[in-house]
């Protein structure tokens, strides 16, 4: 995963993902033959909510919750990582989360910055990573900001990530997987990236 730094710096963090088919609700029942019981298999889609992160999200099982420091041009921020990792489908899924100081992000407001940055951020981190853009587009998550990005990188890897402002706080939301498998993960990864809310304040 491309980390995105507002600094217009960018922290590279290995990131890779395949999904499985996200089915409707939170069990499948396959269809009953004749003279045969009927079962229910448990789906491994979760909702999981961080409190300290403010936001809930569907994940394959439990999340790791790992910490990384990163060096900026305004000090060192800490950087916050959600990973479920499913090697058997060539995937993984994660959710990060940078506090900036709001001095910083301020400043970003009253300048109109805040599209340029996440912008120039996104450049630095494709060209560091030799991706390749397939997309990208505006959006907005509850009236802040956003952005979604899908791209390849070498290894044959295949990324959609979105990138949302909300006061000092950057998420980015992100999901990778093999190009062979993207055909097969696309109700997954959009499920995944669409699940992505704001816990109430």
């Amino acid at each position: 995963m491309e980390l995105l730094n507002l600094d217009m710096n960018f922290k590279i963090i290995p990131y890779s993902l395949a999904a499985l088919i996200l089915c409707s609700g939170y069990t499948i029942t396959p269809p009953a033959l004749a003279n045969q019981p009927q079962t229910t298999v448990k789906s491994i889609w979760q909702v999981f909510s961080s409190q300290e992160g403010g936001f809930s999200i569907l994940f394959p099982g439990t999340p790791t919750v790992t910490k990384q420091k990163v060096k900026s041009k305004n000090g060192e921020v800490e950087v916050n990582l959600f990973t479920v990792e499913r090697p058997q489908e060539e995937v993984k899924y994660t959710v990060a989360y940078i506090d900036y100081p709001e001095e910083y992000i301020e400043l970003l407001k009253r300048n109109n910055q805040v599209e340029a940055a996440i912008d120039t951020g996104k450049t630095t981190a494709l060209e560091n990573a030799k991706a390749t853009l397939i997309s990208e587009e505006k959006m907005s998550l509850e009236g802040h900001f956003g952005k979604e990005v899908n791209y390849t990188k070498p290894g044959d890897k295949i990324i959609k990530q979105r990138i949302f402002l909300v006061d000092r706080r950057l998420y980015q939301v992100s999901a990778e997987t093999t190009t062979k498998m993207q055909k097969f993960l696309t109700k997954s990864i959009s499920g995944f990236c669409d699940s992505f809310k704001l816990l109430p304040k």
